[in-house]
């Protein structure tokens, strides 16, 4: 948001000359805000697109209310500091959840900006050049205020969408883990472990946050596996797991292809965090870097949990057993710099465990057990 403040001062040339001129003007806009007001939502009621967002009197009263103080602090008086970004964010927020259509933002302020040209060429008559100079201070902050209020009623619209649709991920991939007989809980750890182990790597928050949403996708192809397979207790037999090692083929297939980032990282992870560093494993028995970073951090978080948490053909490992066992095949199954990383957030590893352990407190014991495949 901050950023985006610069770039409309600059765009909109505002700066110190701008700010005076305001406050010079400001006992006007003072004297007649109220029946600036009064012109607009006396025009937002009898819009039938807007009427029912305010059709109660409190509503009315408080939006009202927030609007002057707003204008009279901030947009009008030329003080845009921290302090206008947050009653930005508000009101853009405001108007999202009353439903005010968008539209409605650019006859709004096209109605303020109307009101305050009659204004002013009726309280300054004789000096044109006097009246462009505050008309273009004003007209040029109100752009300004328009703009953000706008972003903010997007990025709040976009944030709805986005926790819609990683609801939606986190139910897909917990109908997976349940065919499996595991927690929800361990995708939980899983794609938190993901996330600290990417930033540990050196990746930035976005990329880090994306792997977090993506990963908890990485078993959903056990779906495809039939229950006598998925639900067995013992060790598998060749052909069966020649089965089982289907499913990151099959969550391929589940999970389309698609421009958006995490949806394409959701799909490589399902694909490749069976794969090893050194070619070993599979689907296809890809090689070091040819494995998506994605599929190689992914690969050592679900492990660790895995070995560290107790499964109908295994008990729990102890922490230090599963570490041992990270180390040891570090340049086998794991990426040697994904390990480094994986040891260096340890702390925060031991945080999410704790955080997000299984409630019927079968988290990690010290006792030995078969890896898990």
């Amino acid at each position: 948001m901050q950023m985006k403040l610069n770039q409309w001062f600059e765009f909109l040339s505002i700066d110190g000359n701008v700010s005076d001129t305001l406050r010079e003007f400001l006992p006007l806009i003072e004297a007649h805000i109220d029946s600036i007001l009064d012109v607009l939502y006396e025009r937002l009621r009898a819009c039938t697109a807007s009427a029912q967002a305010f059709r109660d009197e409190d509503t009315l009263a408080r939006a009202r209310r927030s609007q002057k103080e707003h204008w009279l602090k901030h947009v009008f008086a030329g003080n845009f500091d921290d302090h206008y970004l947050e009653a930005a964010r508000r009101i853009g927020k405001a108007h999202h959840q009353l439903g005010v259509d968008l539209r409605l933002y650019m006859g709004a302020y096209a109605i303020v900006l109307n009101e305050l040209t009659r204004i002013v060429q009726e309280a300054i008559p004789d000096s044109r050049e006097t009246r462009l100079r505050y008309m273009n201070a004003v007209t040029n902050v109100v752009f300004m205020d328009m703009g953000l209020a706008t972003y903010v009623y997007y990025d709040t619209m976009l944030s709805h969408v986005e926790e819609m649709a990683h609801q939606l991920n986190m139910s897909l991939a917990r109908a997976g883990e349940y065919r499996d007989n595991e927690t929800g809980e361990h995708i939980l750890r899983m794609s938190r472990m993901c996330e600290a182990v990417a930033l540990s790597y050196g990746k930035d928050a976005r990329w880090a946050e994306m792997l977090r949403v993506a990963s908890p996708l990485h078993d959903v192809g056990k779906i495809g596996v039939p229950d006598c397979i998925l639900l067995k207790p013992g060790r598998l037999t060749a052909d069966e797991l020649s089965v089982m090692r289907q499913h990151p083929e099959i969550g391929g297939d589940i999970i389309p292809e698609h421009p958006a980032e995490v949806i394409g990282m959701a799909r490589r992870i399902a694909l490749t965090h069976h794969e090893k560093w050194d070619g070993s494993g599979y689907p296809i028995g890809l090689r070091g870097s040819e494995i998506p970073l994605e599929g190689r951090i992914a690969a050592i978080c679900d492990v660790f949990d895995a070995l560290i948490s107790k499964r109908p053909y295994k008990p729990a490992w102890s922490k230090e057993e599963a570490i041992g066992h990270i180390l040891a095949s570090s340049g086998t199954h794991f990426d040697p710099e994904v390990v480094r990383s994986f040891l260096t957030c340890l702390p925060r590893i031991d945080e999410i465990q704790r955080t997000y352990a299984d409630t019927d407190g079968e988290g990690a014991q010290p006792e030995s057990g078969a890896v898990c495949c």
